[in-house]
């Protein structure tokens, strides 16, 4: 019993030392030159995806993801485009890109993803006006600043529609999305 006591002991003593070893390789750090360490970060692979940088402070990444948030106050909705990263933006800080995008406000920031936002004066590039021009039903696109701009003329003759749809597309029918307007069309054809 003795022995036995004596074993596990000297087991447990044992595997206490091999812990405590290995984790004390583990929180030893290699000391690394400055130097050394620059010469690294600039010998980074090409074949790899990510670019380390050498600096403390928040810089965006090559790899990062780019947006425009554009919100028009004439009718109060937003444009959201997804862009490539401006080569011009790789390694800037927060403060640089506000300086860069004067007139844009750094929505989010962050090493892997940067939005920028802006208000815009006008109508967004999603509404329509569906109008009846010559007898025939013709779409048109609101500009920004509300101005109706030719946008396609179809070939639907008013000849063939209900007195109640002439008299609206007499005045004209506004629209907001592509989608709508598609389905709008469909039942005047």
């Amino acid at each position: 019993m003795k022995k036995e006591y004596l074993f596990i002991m000297i087991l447990v003593i044992l595997i206490a030392a091999v812990v405590g070893g290995v984790v004390g390789l583990l929180k030893k750090k290699p000391k690394v030159s400055e130097a050394k360490m620059t010469n690294e970060i600039q010998n980074v692979s090409q074949n790899e995806n990510v670019v380390t940088t050498a600096s403390s402070e928040e810089k965006v990444s090559p790899n990062a993801t780019f947006a425009l948030k554009k919100y028009y106050d004439e009718c109060s909705h937003f444009d959201y485009e997804e862009a490539e990263l401006p080569h011009e933006l790789v390694n800037l800080t927060q403060e640089e890109v506000e300086e860069y995008y004067a007139g844009w406000e750094v929505e989010k920031f962050a090493k892997n993803q940067l939005v920028l936002t802006k208000e815009m004066d006008g109508y967004c590039n999603q509404h329509f006006l569906i109008k009846l021009d010559n007898g025939l039903v013709n779409i048109y696109r609101v500009g920004t600043l509300g101005e109706l701009n030719q946008y396609q003329s179809t070939d639907i003759s008013k000849d063939y529609l209900p007195e109640e749809d002439i008299g609206k597309l007499e005045e004209g029918i506004p629209v907001f999305g592509e989608g709508k307007l598609s389905a709008i069309l469909e039942d005047y054809e």
